[in-house]
Formats: structure tokens, C-alpha cells, sequence
């Protein structure tokens, strides 16, 4: 007996699917593109292992002859995973930073960057491959290039987000993802800023975004759970190759101890409550 609820059926069977692909997170291009980032979160060690993560702490050490007096930045990070709170040490800058999820604060901030901003930069640069997980992530497709940077051919994958991903980000920041072809390694990636106080600050004309800069992965660590993060990068000009920074990062640590006082606002702490509208 024919059944004239199969076409009925069907479209709400594959409408089901694509709203249970929507909710399990981002979404990608095309199955080559998922193939290729779930290879390459499994060169870093999984992702179930990085979700399962209560805390990562580590620290950095940036050097730049384009920062107009200090060249070297210094800082201690610690996140917690769950919550993505943070809070930060600058012992050069003798400057401190929190953010309890909803409000960053600081105490005596003498860096560059507000505090609503920078929260959350180091954070992308060690966990950028697991993040192309998140639910606000879009990535297109995988095309695999070969690339002056970089030894071997790589996947580019392009990568952008439907909402804000975290306070200090812009919907309209991008990364493009630059995927080695042989490890699966993130090799590098070119990006752009797009939040506000910080275009205001670099006196960037209005309708433009920072960037693309690149950053190559120079070298990554070995933690004892597999979980694989780069400890050795640079970060330079991507039409004139000049070299806009050094990077070391070093004292990873796994679970450790988050110091929930951290979380409680000073009376002498100054929240930071820029937005990202631009000034002018």
C-alpha cells in the first residue's frame, strides 16, 4: 500500500537532524571540513580529554620591538574550564586582573589591552583547536594548499562566529585555521580584531578590523594526559612579513588549584566597562 506520508515524514526526519546538528554546536561546510578539525583536536590530544580539564594554568612570556616602551610582556594565567573565569598576574606591569564571568576588574592596570579584552587572548591562543567546538563557531571549507609558512601542504579551514564568543570578542573576529597536512597539527592560523576599545586604542579608521595577522605554532608541549598546547610561536604581519612578536609559554599546569578569592571584587578594583561600539 503506498504510503503519501513518506515525503511528510522525511522532511520532518531531516529537520530533526539538522536541528540536533545545530544543538550538539558549530557547524561545518562540508564533511571534509569536520573530518579534517576532528583530526586535528585528536592530534592535540582529544577532545574529551580537553572537556574534561577543571582548570589550566600557565605562563607567558611575550617579547616585541613594536610595544612602545617595555618590550617584554609577562603574565600568569589560570582559567577555570568550566566557567572560563579567569584571573591574571603582570609582575613587570605589577598589574592584576579578574573576570568572574560577567564583570573583568583590575588592580593598578598598566597594560595596553582593557582587561575585558585580554581575559580571554591567551586563552584562544592555547586552546584555538578545541574551541572550533564551541556552539557560536562556524568553519568552512577545508581546502588543502600548500603555504610559504609552513613545511608541509595544509588544510585551510576558515573559521567565524554567529554571536559574540566570550566578553571581549567580536562576532566579527575570524580565524583561518592552517591545519598540517601530515600531523594535524595546528601549524597556524591568520586572524583578525574586530572588538572596539581595541581599534579605538590602535586609531584604526572605522569599517576596518586588525589584522590578518599570522601566528605559527613553532613548537608544542607534551602534557602527561596527551593534551598538546604550543609553547613556541610567532606572531608577525602577514602581507610584510615583519616579526610582531615572540612567544613563550611554559608551567602548564593540568587540575590545578583555582583560587576562588580571586573571584571577589576589591574595593579598589576598577571594572572595565567598555563595549564594543566603536568611539567615533
Amino acid at each position: 500500500m503506498k504510503n503519501n506520508n513518506l515525503p511528510t515524514i522525511f522532511c520532518a526526519f531531516m529537520l530533526v537532524s539538522s536541528l540536533l546538528i545545530e544543538a550538539n554546536g558549530q557547524s561545518y561546510a562540508s564533511k571534509e571540513t569536520e573530518t579534517v578539525v576532528k583530526k586535528m583536536i585528536a592530534a592535540h590530544g582529544g577532545y574529551e580529554a580537553w572537556k574534561d580539564l577543571k582548570t589550566l594554568s600557565f605562563s607567558n612570556i611575550m617579547h616585541s620591538e613594536s610595544l612602545p616602551t617595555l618590550r617584554f610582556w609577562t603574565s600568569s594565567n589560570t582559567y577555570d574550564m568550566k566557567t572560563r573565569r579567569s584571573y591574571q598576574d603582570w609582575p613587570i606591569h605589577q598589574s592584576y586582573m579578574s573576570f568572574d564571568g560577567k564583570e573583568a576588574w583590575s588592580i593598578d592596570w598598566r597594560v595596553g589591552n582593557s582587561p575585558k579584552y585580554q581575559h580571554s587572548v591567551f586563552f584562544y591562543y592555547v586552546n584555538l583547536p578545541w574551541l572550533t567546538q564551541d556552539s557560536n563557531v562556524k568553519l568552512g571549507q577545508a581546502v588543502k594548499i600548500t603555504h610559504e609558512a609552513y613545511d608541509n601542504p595544509v588544510y585551510k579551514v576558515e573559521m567565524g562566529f554567529t554571536e559574540p564568543p566570550t566578553e571581549g570578542k567580536s562576532v566579527n573576529d575570524t580565524y583561518t585555521l592552517f591545519i598540517d597536512s601530515e600531523s594535524y597539527l595546528l601549524a597556524g592560523y591568520e586572524y583578525t580584531v574586530s572588538w572596539g576599545p581595541l581599534l579605538d586604542l590602535m586609531r584604526i579608521p572605522k569599517g576596518e578590523v586588525f589584522g590578518p595577522v599570522r601566528r605559527k605554532n613553532n613548537l608544542f608541549s607534551t602534557e602527561e594526559n596527551g593534551l598538546r598546547f604550543p609553547v613556541l610561536m610567532t606572531t608577525s604581519n602577514v602581507e610584510t612579513g615583519e616579526l610582531y612578536g615572540d612567544h613563550v609559554l611554559y608551567n602548564y599546569v593540568l587540575d590545578g588549584d583555582f583560587d576562588e578569592s580571586r573571584m571577589i571584587k576589591p574595593p579598589n578594583a576598577i571594572v572595565d566597562t567598555v563595549t564594543d561600539v566603536r568611539k567615533n
